[in-house]
């Protein structure tokens, strides 16, 4: 815990404080002791025998030694918080029948013999964090049948024996983060039949062995992430059926056994951020229904099968940003009707199918930012009745007549929406511009028409023959002589205009025209030639002063 923390807690504490007798350097209150005095020579002899409980912070004396608190026998929790012991005699903690609790964290000592330890058979939990040890003895745990909790994290052990865990029938949780280990025995684990929790993350592992959770039939979360793990053996997870919590993320896996998580039923969350992943086996979350959160992210995955996400209706948050995806099809996100959060940013989209949102009406937060999305088709919001945050910057979004439908849903719902950071990457003369501050009249399409003068139809225009649908060109036809926008070449002045009437200037006057000659001034006047295909026409905007004004 840090320091500040634990002033806070004495704090507190000193309003209860009673009057009596205190070891020198020491804070008395109705169970514990709290020394913090560097001056602090030794552990006090004189510690209250009604105390339970005693802790030492940031103290200067660097030996504890044999049977220190024997005339304390009613401890039951003492804690060493950066402090400068560096020497346990044997059996230092000796006489303390009633010891549950046992920290010591940011010490300076690097080994530790077998012996000091001795005689803890009530310890429950016992905290070696941010120490400075190397190596363990075989036999440290031999009195220790009833710990449930051991930290052991932020040390620097390179390598456990074998037989280390034997004695610890009742451990619960494991923690061996933040050490440099390199490897497990493949049996180091199976005297572990209670574990709960084991925590293995920001080590050093490049692989696990085959066996190395298979008697861990108990454990409920596993901590593998921050390693430099390169790939999973196909049963290492195979007897693991109580795993709710499985943390992969952040190591080097290139890719994945079909079946390697096919025995975790009751698995809920799942995290393979930030390794090498190019592809995802078909069914390789089939057997997990009960997925709440899965994070793919930060990987290079460049597709995603059409089944891959099938029978995951209780998913929650699904993350499958920073790849390389290119496109996602039609139904990959079919049945997952409780899903709530979506990320796709930062991958390489162009297009979406206007179906691959459809029924997720859960859905509340989708991020799209950091794509090549110029568009979105018809109708792909209109099912997602909950969607109120939604990502859509850091795309090259062309501001015409196919983004309408966008533009609209964005005005409907402008109400409840936020995070709403989209400009236009073209045309020219609207780049720049916010597109939910546009006006429907500026989302024009310049007409494309053949050599004859009729419109060129798209590829929706084709019978499914392979020929033009005529009714289809004709509609095109009507449509190409009802809207025009004749635009110069530089795109800096546009006129948009429909069979009946002219609906829409836009002029982009600056001090010096792009050629070098001078812009357009006071009391004069400049024509421009625009064209379409629907012809051409002549625009001439003239500026003057009015008298007493400026």
């Amino acid at each position: 815990m840090p320091r500040g923390a634990w002033l806070c807690w004495a704090c507190l504490l000193l309003l209860a404080r009673p009057a009596q007798p205190c070891p020198v350097g020491c804070d008395c209150f109705t169970h514990e002791v709290f020394c913090s005095d560097e001056e602090l020579a030794a552990i006090p002899p004189d510690i209250p025998p009604h105390a339970t409980d005693i802790i030492f912070v940031e103290t200067s004396f660097t030996t504890v030694g044999a049977r220190a608190f024997g005339g304390s026998p009613n401890l039951t929790k003492v804690v060493f918080l950066n402090t400068q012991v560096c020497h346990f005699g044997p059996d230092a903690f000796g006489g303390l029948p009633r010891l549950q609790d046992l920290e010591v964290t940011g010490g300076a000592f690097s080994e530790l013999s077998a012996n000091i330890f001795s005689n803890l058979a009530s310890l429950v939990k016992f905290t070696l964090n941010f120490n400075k040890l190397e190596a363990l003895p075989e036999g440290l745990f031999r009195h220790m049948g009833a710990l449930e909790s051991l930290q052991l994290q932020g040390n620097r052990l390179q390598t456990l024996p074998r037989r280390l865990f034997q004695p610890l029938r009742r451990l619960k949780t494991l923690n061996l983060a933040q050490n440099l280990l390199a490897r497990l025995p493949e049996d180091l684990f199976h005297p572990l039949g209670s574990l709960e929790t084991l925590r293995l993350s920001n080590n050093a592992l490049a692989g696990l062995p085959q066996r190395a959770f298979s008697k861990l039939g108990s454990l409920q979360e596993l901590f593998l992430d921050g390693n430099s793990i390169s790939e999973l053996p196909p049963g290492v997870f195979t007897q693991l059926p109580r795993l709710e919590r499985l943390c992969l993320q952040r190591n080097a896996i290139g890719q994945l056994p079909p079946a390697v998580f096919s025995s975790l039923g009751n698995l809920t969350f799942l995290n393979l951020q930030g390794n090498a992943l190019r592809a995802l086996p078909p069914g390789l979350f089939a057997h997990s229904p009960g997925l709440l959160s899965l994070s793919l992210s930060h990987n290079q995955l460049e597709a995603i099968p059409e089944g891959a996400f099938a029978n995951l209706s209780s998913l929650d948050s699904l993350m499958l940003s920073h790849n390389a995806l290119t496109h996602l099809p039609t139904g990959v996100f079919r049945g997952l009707d409780g899903l709530v959060t979506l990320y796709l940013g930062s991958n390489n989209l162009t297009a979406l199918h206007p179906a691959l949102f459809q029924n997720l009406s859960k859905l509340e937060l989708l991020s799209l930012s950091g794509n090549r999305l110029t568009t979105l088709p018809e109708g792909i919001f209109d099912t997602n009745y909950n969607l109120f945050n939604l990502a859509l910057h850091g795309n090259p979004w062309q501001c015409d007549c196919h983004l309408a439908y966008l533009f609209g849903w964005l005005h409907q719902y402008s109400d409840r929406l936020f995070n709403i950071q989209t400009y236009c990457a073209g045309p020219a003369y609207l780049k720049g511009q916010a597109v939910p501050a546009l006006t429907e009249e500026q989302l024009v399409c310049p007409v494309t028409r053949d050599r004859l003068g009729f419109q060129a139809p798209g590829p929706e225009d084709r019978e499914p023959g392979g020929g033009w649908d005529l009714a289809a060109a004709a509609a095109a036809e009507r449509a190409a002589r009802s809207r025009c926008t004749y635009s110069n070449p530089e795109g800096t002045v546009v006129l948009a205009c429909d069979e009946a009437r002219c609906r829409w200037l836009n002029v982009q006057l600056s001090p010096r025209q792009a050629s070098g000659s001078p812009g357009l001034m006071v009391n004069a006047s400049q024509e421009w030639d625009l064209k379409s295909s629907c012809g051409s026409v002549r625009v001439t905007v003239s500026i003057e002063a009015r008298a007493g004004e400026p």
